[in-house]
């Protein structure tokens, strides 16, 4: 097990989530990171990172509308996907993963 700093980061699920297909949407300062080896990588644009909080469940991805790079670069993934509006949650600095409970 690795620890990852997250730095400036709220928390690791702000910088680093899980897409399926062993892919990893992550910001580009991790991208070379030991703990993310192994894994596919799509580097989320700095202008898009809060859409990385992306979440996959029941192989269907969930992420926030309004982020067309990153939608483009999801749908190579094969994978049903939903956008879903975060704007007011996005104020408070608040993303998917902050507003789910997976088990």
């Amino acid at each position: 097990m690795d620890a990852v700093d997250v730095g400036a980061g709220l928390h690791l699920k702000s910088i680093v989530n899980y897409a399926g297909n062993n892919t990893l949407l992550l910001s580009a300062a991790f991208v070379h990171h030991p703990a993310f080896a192994g894994f596919e990588h799509i580097v989320v644009d700095s202008e898009e990172e809060y859409a990385g909080n992306t979440l996959w469940i029941n192989d269907t991805l969930i992420t926030p509308d309004g982020y067309p790079r990153l939608l483009a670069r999801l749908k190579k993934l094969g994978l049903p996907i939903m956008t879903i509006p975060t704007s007011e949650f996005k104020k408070m600095d608040g993303g998917l993963t902050c507003l789910s409970l997976r088990f």
